[in-house]
């Protein structure tokens, strides 16, 4: 297996090296290195993420493009994972339609990209209450998708392949997402964006390990939906949601509070909070609180440090972090 993912990687590289100097697709990548400290018992270098990315447009059909992507990960028994294989057929004014294997449409910041947003991390909601955590948020299926730069409106509706357990098999659990926001634009140049999302399925016998202990099996109605805010002032910024997941009777939930300063166009300061509450008895579900510091040496290539804190007053948890994003294409 692992000489099969060696050589699939190498074959992808040949790919992107021959499709550049035929000048067609784009080979665009990244690489985040970090060191980490729970200021106490562990401290520890990794590659939180390595991707590549092949992306363009089919030959003599170019309102299809496609992008196909691999991902490795130090913490995770070092593998790789072919992640994003999908193809977008854009419909001029009115959209596209994008098929094959890729993140659903569900909530705010699961949706931008990890080397853009300005903290080191995606808030522990948004890890836990995606569709299929186990895979990063990918599904496989078919979703429509309206999003253009100078229109207020975003809209998307999507069916995918609900079963997380084993995607190839469809156990007619199919997955229902959808999601809706609006930007409204002020006199001052400031800007604010208001939305939410929702998705449904009905599971048999899945296991869903962020909401439930190890081991357990759920059926029945899996209901999702979430609310989401972002104001953009001047230097300063402001972003917000709030999801929760009503399994059955049962239900998870949890939000983010998430604000920075853009000082100019090198330096950042953040400020965020977070809390999720599952369904595993065994979790403590206490609020993390942070601060992070960003140097930005260009738009997508930065340095970032944080320190956060969580459950203060009987058990303190610390954990600090240093990152080197380099971005490359």
């Amino acid at each position: 297996m692992k000489r099969l993912k060696l050589l699939a990687l190498l074959l992808f590289f040949a790919a992107s090296v021959q499709a550049q100097e035929n000048k067609g697709p784009q080979l665009n990548g990244y690489i985040q290195t970090r060191f980490s400290s729970n200021l106490n018992t562990t401290s520890e270098f990794m590659v939180r993420r390595a991707k590549l990315w092949l992306k363009g447009d089919v030959p003599r059909l170019d309102f299809i493009s496609y992008k196909l992507q691999v991902v490795y990960r130090s913490f995770k028994d070092q593998n790789f994972t072919f992640q994003d294989a999908l193809a977008d057929i854009h419909l001029k004014e009115n959209g596209l339609f994008r098929l094959g294997r890729f993140v659903p449409d569900f909530m705010m910041q699961r949706m931008q990209p990890d080397y853009r947003i300005p903290v080191l991390e995606r808030a522990t909601v948004i890890n836990a209450l995606n569709m299929n955590p186990k895979y990063g948020a990918r599904m496989i299926g078919l979703e429509y998708l309206y999003s253009h730069p100078g229109q207020p409106w975003h809209a998307s509706i999507g069916l995918f392949n609900g079963n997380t357990d084993k995607p190839a098999h469809n156990n007619n659990s199919l997955l229902v997402t959808s999601q809706l926001n609006r930007k409204f634009s002020f006199a001052d140049k400031s800007d604010l964006t208001l939305g939410g999302s929702v998705a449904y399925r009905n599971i048999t016998q899945m296991s869903l390990p962020t909401i439930y202990a190890a081991g357990s099996l759920i059926s029945g109605d899996d209901f999702r939906w979430g609310t989401e805010a972002l104001l953009h002032s001047g230097h300063f910024h402001l972003q917000a949601e709030y999801i929760q997941a009503l399994l059955n009777s049962e239900k998870a939930d949890g939000y983010y509070l998430l604000g920075w300063y853009d000082f100019n166009s090198h330096y950042q300061l953040t400020a965020f909070t977070d809390k999720y509450t599952d369904l595993n008895p065994a979790t403590a579900n206490h609020s993390w609180y942070g601060l992070g510091f960003n140097y930005l040496m260009t738009e997508k290539t930065k340095l970032m440090a944080d320190f956060r804190c969580s459950d203060l007053d009987q058990n303190p948890v610390y954990s600090a972090n240093i990152q080197l994003q380099i971005f490359f294409r």
